[in-house]
């Protein structure tokens, strides 16, 4: 997905938000090549507890 979103869609970055303690998720990120670029406190209520995301991008090279 990720070649085909550079390639035929030609876009720049691709986002993807995390909830804080989705750690499997952001270990996934990394592997395919994103970089963390912020947390982002407080942003967000989940099942009442309110929690950071956590903001990953990836760059077209």
């Amino acid at each position: 997905m990720i070649k085909f979103a550079f390639e035929e869609l030609d876009l720049l970055r691709i986002y993807a938000k995390i909830y804080e303690y989705n750690i499997g998720s952001m270990k996934v990120l990394e592997k395919t090549g994103f970089e963390k670029e912020a947390i982002i406190k407080s942003s967000v209520i989940k099942e009442g507890q309110i929690v950071d995301e956590h903001l990953y991008s990836i760059r077209k090279k």
